[in-house]
């Protein structure tokens, strides 16, 4: 399993070399640049000071050049300098790590719990009334974007009943509290679960049904096993695989949905940098940020495959072999 682990990292290497290169292309060849996002309008700069300031940032160099400083840079574990304040790019990340750390672990903690266990029920009691609810809810949470729940939510708990706080992580006009800080994390974390957690319910259900439907769980309850054993002991265990692979995948969607959500509640996380950095135009935030989500979806898809080995024996022997 080690080795089969290490080979999939070394593969991944010349994918990430290629996300580099097709991200570096379109967000230097895309209209404008660092220059006139920090122009005013109003004051407006002559050609000579434009040029300066572009030569000053390296804007002048061809796109392949500026591409190899880069990676040059990054691979030793420099991120650059960024554009829209002049501070280190690891040092603005590492500011905002520990925040989406925690709005996406919280969300992915609710929506896997939750999801799961509205997708086993619904399976254990198919068409019934609950069976029915939650396969509408699902419906709806997956087929409705997340920013309109996002917007519903700010409407009816901060606005109107005034019962949840609406943006940022803690009351700036007080000290730092943790029953504060999950005040604050309710709205965000229970907005960023939605779509997640109605895609892990449908195919929790799904995966359940087929099982409850195979021959050996037949078997099973000809032996006189209870039925609450046999649904967790042999009906969950195999159900496991394909929840799997959507537990996993489902990661860097989270990251990618707490870009709005970080955004729209005013979260200091790495989504909401992200947004200020499109803004800026600021290329070394940008490219840093997406290397990340870039390595992180990697590593859901190798994590995925180690917990399919885990979860099916056989699959462990298939790697061992290979």
């Amino acid at each position: 399993m080690g080795t089969y682990i290490l080979r999939r990292l070394f593969l991944a290497l010349p994918l990430l070399l290629l996300i580099s290169v097709i991200t570096f292309g379109f967000i230097n060849l895309a209209p404008g640049d660092p220059v006139t996002a920090m122009m005013d309008p109003e004051e407006g700069l002559q050609a000579d000071d434009l040029k300066h300031m572009r030569e000053r940032l390296g804007l002048n160099r061809p796109v392949h050049v500026r591409y190899a400083l880069w990676l040059r840079e990054f691979v030793t574990g420099n991120f650059g300098y960024s554009y829209e304040n002049g501070r280190p790019v690891i040092e603005r990340i590492r500011s905002r790590v520990l925040p989406t750390l925690e709005l996406t672990a919280t969300a992915l903690l609710l929506s896997t719990v939750l999801g799961i266990i509205f997708g086993v029920i619904a399976a254990v009691r198919q068409y019934g009334v609950f069976d029915y609810v939650l396969s509408t809810a699902s419906l709806f949470g997956v087929s409705i974007p997340t920013f309109f729940f996002a917007l519903a939510a700010l409407y009816v708990f901060a606005a109107v009943l005034e019962i949840l706080p609406a943006f940022g992580m803690t009351d700036e006009t007080q000290g730092f509290s943790i029953t504060d800080n999950l005040h604050h994390l309710i709205l965000p974390a229970g907005v960023l679960s939605i779509d997640s957690m109605a895609v892990k319910t449908r195919y929790a259900r799904t995966a359940m049904l087929e099982v409850l439907k195979s021959d050996y769980m037949t078997t099973a309850r000809a032996k006189g096993l209870p039925n609450s054993l046999v649904i967790v002991r042999h009906a969950f265990r195999n159900a496991l695989l394909p929840i799997i692979t959507i537990l996993t995948l489902q990661l860097p969607n989270l990251i990618g949905g707490a870009i709005i959500i970080e955004s729209m509640f005013s979260w200091p996380g790495m989504g909401h940098l992200s947004f200020r950095a499109v803004q800026a135009r600021d290329y070394p935030t940008l490219m840093a940020l997406t290397m990340i989500v870039s390595s992180l979806v990697l590593l859901a898809n190798l994590l995925a495959d180690v917990l399919y080995a885990y979860a099916d024996p056989r699959i462990r022997v298939t790697a061992r072999v290979n």
